[in-house]
């Protein structure tokens, strides 16, 4: 019995706590869903080691609920990470634009970022212009890293797997470098800053 005992106070003393990191991902349509939940497997697949993931999903259409797009709001603000997977659109619509300035006017500046991947595009500075100005500012406003993501969906609607095609594991690739080497710049602490 003194030997279990034993046993368990070394493997506990060895036990390393991983740091939580929250995200939260809202998308606009199935297709836009998949290619998160692609970013959402490469990231836990780097960082799983040292992180322990908690994910929460929101899909803009059930944001129309006003309970429903408080707890996204609420998640967001603590989110260590934010995904927005949309269309390519001129405008964010009303009730994305309601979620994010609800959330965003909220947070505490903690280190965090914002990513923006957008559907349907090659060139989402061009296709979107006016949807990430405003993306941009919203992040600015938040203190977030703002990252940008354009990827095209495939022809005749959705694949019926889940299974990422070798196509979308390298279409996310430079996304992914572009998360892990990420270098902020150092914060400046002054009395009158």
């Amino acid at each position: 019995m003194k030997n279990s005992i034993a046993a368990e106070k070394v493997s506990s003393s060895t036990w390393d706590p991983k740091f939580p990191f929250d995200l939260v991902v809202a998308y606009e349509d199935t297709g836009t869903r998949n290619h998160a939940l692609h970013l959402y497997d490469s990231l836990a697949q780097q960082l799983l080691d040292d992180y322990d993931f908690h994910c929460s999903w929101w899909k803009f259409d059930h944001l129309a609920n006003p309970v429903l797009q408080q707890e996204a709001a609420d998640s967001a603000v603590d989110a260590n990470m934010v995904i927005l997977s949309i269309r390519a659109h001129g405008e964010i619509p009303p009730v994305q634009k309601a979620w994010v300035e609800d959330w965003i006017t909220r947070r505490q500046h903690r280190k965090a970022a914002l990513v923006v991947m957008i559907a349907d595009t090659t060139q989402p500075e061009r296709d979107a212009a006016p949807a990430l100005a405003y993306l941009r500012n919203a992040a600015r406003i938040g203190g977030m890293d703002f990252f940008l993501h354009g990827f095209e969906l495939p022809m005749g609607g959705v694949r019926s797997s889940l299974a990422p095609s070798p196509e979308r594991v390298a279409s996310i690739a430079p996304l992914m470098h572009g998360l892990l080497y990420h270098k902020s710049p150092v914060p400046r602490w002054g009395i009158n800053e």
